[in-house]
Parts: C-alpha cells; structure tokens; sequence
C-alpha cells in the first residue's frame, strides 16, 4: 500500500510492501527494512536499519496519529494514495492549522499547563507537561491556534491516548 504522510508540513510518500515483520517500507524512494512487534497497547518495539526504538502510536483521528519516539512527538496526517481526501489541510508557516488535539502519548501524570483558555499558541509552543516512565516530557502545538478545552488538571493520572488539550 502506498501512503502520503504530512509530518510539519512536509509532504512524504510511503510504500509498505508486504505484511508481516521485517516488513520493506519506501520512504521518500529509500527502502528500510522494518522489524517491529507490540510490546502492550498502542506501544511497539521497532529495529530500522540496526538500531532499537520504542514508539508509542495513537490514532488521535481519522487518518492522523501522534507518535512518541526517543521523547519527540510527531503528529503525522496521512492519506492512502489514490482515494480520496478524506479532508483539506492546509499547511502555513511550521506547522498544521485547524483543530489539534494534544494527546497522553502513554499513561503518566499531568506535571505542569504551560496554558490557559483563550491563549493563542504557536507551532512548537509548550502546552503542557506529564511525567511518563519516570521522564517529564513536554507536549507540544503543531501548528498555530487557540487554546479552546483543557480535559485534566495538574496532578490528574491520564491514559495513552486520552485526549488532553484542544486547539483550534
């Protein structure tokens, strides 16, 4: 199957082609061999190109996830290649415009909101902090907007994939 992928306004082509594990995947014309397996959840254990990671995938919409590998967090739209747009993005400075939604990447502890209701944030800006596996890891915008809902709280136990911030 072949695949677009938006990852900070960067359009990328991905053929994926077989199932099964180590599985061939094209990027961008360059082919990796892929090993990976479920460790628990939405977490996966992967081997590329002789090197270990751990990446904790949730699909936070239809067609977008938020990846979380060696404590950066992607927001990755995709579109299979050949159907229709499900959606419009539309791509302005570094980041997506339109609605976001910052989610737990894994279960942790809410540290710190580095924002408030209303506040306009830009791509890249912190938005908030929670403690997983023993780390303090900063979630941040992916584009510019406007803080519109805060779901938890200082101190509050969230779950992968529970959605925490929405901007809009």
């Amino acid at each position: 199957m072949t695949y677009s992928a938006d990852l900070h306004g960067r359009i990328h082509r991905l053929a994926v082609k077989s199932t099964g594990s180590p599985v061939p995947v094209q990027i961008d014309g360059k082919t990796y061999e892929v090993d990976f397996s479920a460790v628990d959840g939405s977490l996966l254990s992967l081997i590329v190109v002789g090197r270990s990671y751990e990446a904790d995938v949730v699909e936070e919409a239809e067609g977008v996830l938020t990846v979380w590998v060696e404590g950066e967090l992607y927001r990755i739209e995709y579109q299979e290649e050949g159907r229709r747009p499900r959606r419009a993005a539309s791509v302005i400075g570094q980041g997506m415009r339109g609605r976001q939604m910052i989610v737990a990447p894994m279960p942790g502890k809410v540290v710190a909101l580095l924002v408030s209701l209303e506040q306009e944030v830009s791509a890249g800006q912190g938005v908030i902090v929670i403690e997983a596996m023993k780390m303090e890891n900063e979630l941040k915008a992916s584009g510019p907007g406007v803080i519109k809902e805060i779901k938890v709280r200082e101190g509050d136990g969230v779950s992968g994939g529970d959605v925490l911030v929405v901007i809009e």
